[in-house]
């Protein structure tokens, strides 16, 4: 069986706002391994649990933690049989048709990233393949649209299941945020301090746009 984990940094609003990212990414974390999280989070935890920064029954979310502790999973992570791969979209060179419909432009993205992957990929003879998406969208319509967009383009030939979980139902979320976070930070700010911490893991950047 193998694993992908997918997150995503930045927004894909064009409105022009100074809060708003340059940067829209979009994170694979790939592993055999199902348990490999839940074994860093735990280690992660203990490490942690003196200063009270990361409590036991707290959701990890890179924005809202100590860098210390964002490093310290990368660091952990780094050590495990996982893979990363991303897709970088600089959000003013996105064509102008491209922008209507910022949700198909999050399918097709996706899509582009997952296909990409494939073909870079050795699977085993009908291996299943795990899927796992953060949710974005609180709208149960949209996220259904997005798994339906997905298992449209024909990639059903491999043996996928696709779902949408939230960090609270698997420890994987939580580590492909740090992940996540360290691109942002190096696209968006140019901090290439915690990136260094996972960089080794991170084997594909596709710019587009």
């Amino acid at each position: 069986m193998a694993y992908i984990y997918m997150d995503e940094s930045g927004d894909l609003g064009f409105n022009g706002k100074e809060w708003a990212s340059k940067y829209f990414i979009i994170t694979f974390l790939i592993s055999k391994n199902e348990k490999d999280p839940e074994i860093v989070m735990k280690n992660v935890r203990k490490w942690a649990a003196w200063k009270w920064a990361l409590p036991y029954w707290s959701f990890f979310h890179s924005y809202k933690h100590w860098e210390n502790i964002v490093k310290r999973i990368l660091d952990l992570l780094s050590r495990r049989d996982i893979f990363s791969i991303a897709m970088i979209a600089k959000k003013e060179n996105v064509p102008f048709k491209l922008k209507k419909d910022i949700h198909d432009l999050y399918n097709m993205l996706v899509f582009s990233l997952l296909e990409l992957w494939f073909k870079r990929w050795v699977f085993q003879n009908n291996e299943k393949i795990f899927f796992i998406a953060s949710r974005r969208e609180t709208n149960k319509n949209l996220n259904l649209n997005f798994i339906d967009y997905l298992k449209s383009k024909q990639l059903n030939f491999w043996n996928i299941e696709y779902k949408i979980l939230s960090p609270s139902q698997t420890k994987w979320l939580e580590v492909v945020d740090a992940v996540s976070f360290a691109l942002n930070q190096k696209y968006e700010k140019w901090n290439l301090d915690i990136y260094s911490v996972i960089k080794n893991k991170i084997i594909l950047e596709k710019q587009i746009f």
